[in-house]
């Protein structure tokens, strides 16, 4: 984000007026665990370094590596928790997360950190991750079935408005469960979700498709013939490009193997990892198939026979 320099100068006053360099320090540590403000700055150790010129520094460093945020909700963290045991306080800390929400991010208390708020174009990174860092994903796949057979059979118009249809109803579910659209190639894509509950939402949204498509196919069919969609989700870490072509690893194998060879059209797959998190309420509702090497991955589908 850029920081406009009223920010700027809230930032460092607030830091001097009430924060020890000791405690500054600490706070630029939860973020960058070995930050050496003395190094940084090329201050002597042996000469303690003014307050003000502490928090200059560290907001110079930390706006050139990307992390300012990151300082803030640590900040943050700080006088809601305290340090050692002690209270600490930062009264000019209310205005800094104000001008920062001015700015289209939104403090959320239950993830203890900033995103995008609801009037802020959404982007792949919630405006927070940084690229080229390794990150824990549940990602979810997605991919038309039998997209060449359709394309020969009907109009490429009609094919073509009708994933248009589809990729926008399944960004509107990623979405609504605060996930974002990682890639899209046509005939399906790659959805990321990335907050604590991000392995049971992204599987309740891959269910909403599942059911979401059938109701499309039922009551306002794009095409004479229905439109099948596989779906996987698998989780582990990743890493963060907006390129998801070029983030490569072995979660991106997994969840591509997963959807292409153990997953039947009309259906989702999880992995086990992902079966383990769904709980009592939502893991009766997925069959155990065969998976890779021998294992079981765990499907859902709908079922007009189960009771």
């Amino acid at each position: 984000m850029k920081v406009q320099s009223r920010l700027s100068t809230l930032f460092v006053t607030a830091l001097s007026q009430s924060l020890s360099v000791d405690l500054m320090q600490r706070a630029a540590r939860s973020v960058i665990p070995d930050y050496d403000v003395y190094q940084r700055s090329g201050f002597p150790e042996s000469i303690p370094i003014p307050r003000a010129d502490a928090a200059r520094h560290i907001l110079k460093d930390f706006l050139s590596e990307g992390y300012f945020l990151k300082l803030i909700e640590a900040l943050i963290e700080m006088t809601s928790q305290g340090n050692m045991g002690r209270e600490v306080r930062i009264p000019l800390l209310p205005r800094i997360i104000a001008e920062v929400e001015e700015q289209g991010y939104s403090y959320s208390l239950e993830k203890g950190m900033f995103v995008e708020s609801a009037q802020r174009a959404r982007t792949m990174g919630w405006g927070t991750l940084r690229e080229g860092r390794t990150y824990e994903f549940a990602l979810l796949r997605v991919d038309i079935v039998g997209n060449t057979e359709l394309l020969r059979k009907f109009p490429r118009e009609r094919v073509g408005a009708a994933y248009v249809a589809v990729r926008d109803m399944v960004k509107r579910l990623v979405e609504k469960r605060d996930g974002r659209i990682w890639a899209w190639e046509g005939d399906g894509g790659l959805a990321a979700f990335y907050f604590l509950d991000k392995t049971i939402q992204a599987s309740l949204c891959g269910m909403e498709i599942v059911h979401e498509l059938f109701l499309y196919n039922l009551l306002t069919p794009p095409l004479p013939q229905p439109i099948m969609m596989r779906m996987a989700v698998h989780a582990g870490p990743c890493r963060f490009l907006h390129s998801a072509r070029e983030a490569s690893g072995d979660t991106m194998r997994r969840i591509e193997l997963l959807e292409s060879q153990f997953t039947i059209p009309g259906s989702l797959t999880v992995s086990p990892g992902v079966y383990t998190d769904l709980g009592s309420k939502l893991a009766p509702l997925f069959s155990a198939v065969s998976g890779p090497d021998n294992s079981s991955v765990f499907r859902y589908a709908l079922d007009w026979d189960r009771r």
